[in-house]
């Protein structure tokens, strides 16, 4: 290599031979180009092709003397120079002749070795054609090509214990199908949060329905009831096309769900209007094939619709909504929209201005058009006194468009009709919207789901709870607390208080900062010694120390009510908090504990309980 200073390393005897002799790149291939011009070239004279050819053989085959000479001598002189090359060739040599050794020893083994067992064995091995007596019977029979040999009893068997050694495989194959079969029923059961029974003959038919669907021509009079389960089977197996739809249509319907669309063209979408003209409520759900010509259709065909529900409509133009919304004759009391970035401001108010009045539900979730809070503060000016009853205003393209002053407003005129109450993903909301808007306004709310609201603090929680119970004294059915990861023990027990004797679903996935004090003291009985010797702690002024929190009483709830709970992600529960729970909870019939690492396979609880999500399970 060449330094800074310009001064060259000695080239190695090779590269110095090659670089004397001329023997690079451009001189092979000026010899190439030489060589292909000769072949080339033609000849008319054999004589002198030959005098040519002889003459440049005898001189190529000088020259290449004369290299490999030189060549050698060359590698000769480097590896001479390098002395790594001499210890490398003499370790090799050193290797071999062990070899060799090892090989010598080897030989004299083998002559050494005595092979009158092998001749004995041989002798001893029967041929097919001989009598042989059954390993297993102790019956005699001639041996075949088909006979078995059995390695553990070191013999073969005959045809009829053959046999019987078929039939015992046969069974034990059917059984491991079975036991596969039921394996797959179970995990199916539990990713549907249900338990295996036996079905009822309403559900085989509808499932044997939905398996043979295709060639189904006609339902018939089977009731809307069964109707909607065929669907939602259909559904969910993505089963749901041109042919299968047309089989849920009749002129007598009036409500029609569809909860996946995918497969539905626009051309099957019209037969909706044409066959169901009646309809007073629609749903459907993933229908991105859904076109302006379909919304508009259904404006002019069906004149008793008031309840629409949509999930996924994004080739429905914004012009289209606001068409829809002004033909309505003010008809639309529920509406629902998901999923779609073509519902804008302008759409919205085409909504209000034409059916806010008459509005008793309206669902607005992941609308990237939505985009002014301008106008979602147009709500509470528009929706009628006392009439709505679901509200839902869930994951705005913006934190700030959903703020708590936009809901106090919504939630004092329409607090008191008021039955479900949806602001998943509002992350804009504070602890005001509750004191100051649902504590206040909503005595007769049943669903609240409030999913990733981080801003709410756990005493904000509790004092809003705390005041909610003056209002509201019948409780809620259904709570979602989902990754409100502010809320600890006081939010908690404010909630249990207030509705442990009417809450049938609750969630409190990933509340982390529950401890497991808390939940060992809701879920134990008052009388129970620990709580005794607490109490009697707390009567003294005992303290619990500096670095962890103040002791506090918390007296048992029980859920009577509950059915499903789901308190996965929560560090604090671990097998006794398990037991404890179903114990406290004699309704409970599916517990998820996903994440929850401390839940195990030994944990004891009540027969009938379902739990969900322990990291050693196996199905």
């Amino acid at each position: 290599s060449r330094g800074s200073s310009g001064v060259r390393g000695p080239n190695s005897a090779l590269t110095a031979f090659l670089q004397n002799e001329g023997i690079t790149d451009a001189f092979r291939e000026r010899r190439e180009r030489e060589l292909f011009q000769t072949a080339q070239e033609p000849t008319t004279v054999v004589e002198v092709v030959e005098e040519q050819t002889t003459t440049s053989l005898s001189s190529l085959s000088a020259r290449a003397s004369r290299v490999s000479r030189r060549l050698r001598a060359a590698l000769q002189e480097e590896q001479e120079e390098d002395p790594e090359v001499e210890e490398i060739k003499k370790a090799a040599r050193r290797k071999r002749r062990a070899a060799k050794r090892d090989s010598d020893d080897d030989d004299d083994d083998i002559d050494d070795l005595d092979f009158s067992d092998i001749d004995e064995l041989e002798d001893n091995v029967k041929k097919f054609g001989e009598e042989d007596t059954c390993v297993d019977c102790g019956n005699t029979f001639h041996l075949t090509v088909y006979s078995r040999y059995l390695k553990d009893s070191k013999g073969y068997v005959c045809e009829e214990c053959n046999e019987i050694i078929k039939e015992r495989e046969r069974k034990a194959r059917a059984n491991q199908q079975t036991a596969r079969k039921r394996r797959k029923k179970v995990a199916q059961a539990l990713l549907n949060k249900t338990v295996v029974r036996i079905p009822k003959l309403q559900d085989i038919c509808i499932k044997k329905i939905s398996d043979n669907i295709n060639d189904v021509d006609v339902l018939g009079d089977i009731g809307q009831i069964n109707l909607n389960k065929l669907s939602k089977i259909l559904s969910k197996n993505r089963s749901l096309n041109n042919n299968t739809m047309s089989l849920f249509l009749s002129p007598e319907l009036k409500s029609l769900e569809f909860w996946d669309c995918s497969d539905v063209d626009s051309d099957s979408l019209n037969k909706i209007a044409s066959y169901c003209p009646n309809l007073e409520s629609l749903t459907l759900f993933m229908c991105g094939q859904l076109h302006n010509d379909n919304l508009k259709y259904y404006n002019s065909n069906l004149k008793k619709l008031t309840d629409i529900s949509l999930n996924g409509p994004f080739l429905i133009s914004e012009a289209m909504w606001q068409e829809f919304f002004d033909e309505s004759d003010n008809r639309i009391t529920k509406f629902e929209v998901r999923n779609t970035h073509r519902f804008g401001n302008d759409s919205l108010i085409s909504l209000l201005e034409s059916s806010g009045k008459r509005l008793t539900s309206l669902k607005l979730s992941r609308l990237d058009g939505l985009d002014s809070s301008a106008v979602y503060d147009l709500i509470p000016h528009y929706i009628q006194t006392s009439t709505l009853t679901d509200l839902e205003l869930s994951y705005p393209n913006k934190e700030d468009l959903i703020t708590d002053e936009l809901l106090i407003n919504i939630l004092a005129i329409s607090g008191e009709s008021l039955v479900s109450l949806n602001v998943d993903g509002c992350t804009g909301l504070t602890d005001a919207f509750l004191i100051d808007g649902v504590s206040k306004f909503c005595p007769n709310l049943t669903h609240l789901s409030m999913v990733g609201l981080d801003q709410i603090t756990d005493d904000g929680f509790a004092s809003a709870f705390e005041e909610y119970s003056k209002v509201n004294g019948g409780g809620l059915l259904n709570v979602n607390l989902c990754k409100v990861t502010g809320l600890g023990d006081k939010a908690v027990y404010a909630l249990f208080k207030n509705s442990c004797s009417t809450l049938v679903e609750l969630n409190l996935n990933s509340l982390y900062k529950l401890s497991k004090e808390f939940l060992y003291q809701v879920f134990t009985d008052d009388h129970n010694v620990y709580k005794k010797k607490l109490q009697h702690r707390i009567d003294n002024g005992e303290s619990s120390g500096e670095t962890e929190p103040p002791l506090v009483l918390y007296n048992q709830t029980r859920l009577t009510l509950l059915t499903t709970l789901d308190i996965g992600f929560v560090r604090a529960v671990d097998d006794e908090i398990l037991k404890l729970i179903g114990e406290s909870c004699p309704k409970l019939s599916v517990l998820e504990v996903y994440g929850d690492n401390r839940c195990t396979s030994r944990a004891k609880f009540r027969e009938g309980l379902m739990v969900i999500g322990r990291q050693n399970d196996e199905i």
